[in-house]
């Protein structure tokens, strides 16, 4: 009977560790940064966006020349009230960069961090940043 109540506080204080993730609220025109899986409310908009990863990224590392400056590209989803969630891919070279669904344009501003030839093809913890614009 102690065992299984150890066991219980056990349990109750792991649970109690879990992260918690906390909303976004965003304001419209501001930008705001979001971790892959996380999801903004765009405020009084009736809106959500969920940054959903890094489909590809193929930027200039800051320690090395090139030529071209590569380009980044993020999935997003679009979630509206009493519409339905718009899966799209945008890019970070304009116009590719911003996409209008109904009466709210998303626009991908930023990735970081940016890549260094150093790291190789070390894993990265991405932030993208939007910015949300109501029209």
């Amino acid at each position: 009977m102690r065992l299984g109540a150890i066991l219980s506080a056990l349990v109750f204080v792991g649970a109690g560790c879990a992260p918690v993730q906390t909303a976004v609220i965003v304001e419209p025109g501001i930008s705001f940064t979001l971790a892959p899986g996380q999801t903004a409310t765009v405020r009084r908009a009736d809106a959500r966006v969920t940054f959903k990863e890094v489909r590809e990224d193929s930027r200039c590392p800051v320690d090395v020349t090139c030529v071209w400056a590569g380009d980044a590209k993020v999935d997003v989803i679009i979630i509206r009230e009493g519409g339905p969630n718009d899966a799209k891919t945008l890019s970070l070279t304009p116009p590719d960069n911003e996409v209008q669904v109904g009466n709210l344009k998303i626009r991908f501003v930023g990735l970081t961090p940016v890549p260094r030839q150093a790291d190789g093809n070390a894993p990265r913890n991405y932030l993208a940043e939007f910015v949300a614009e109501q029209l």
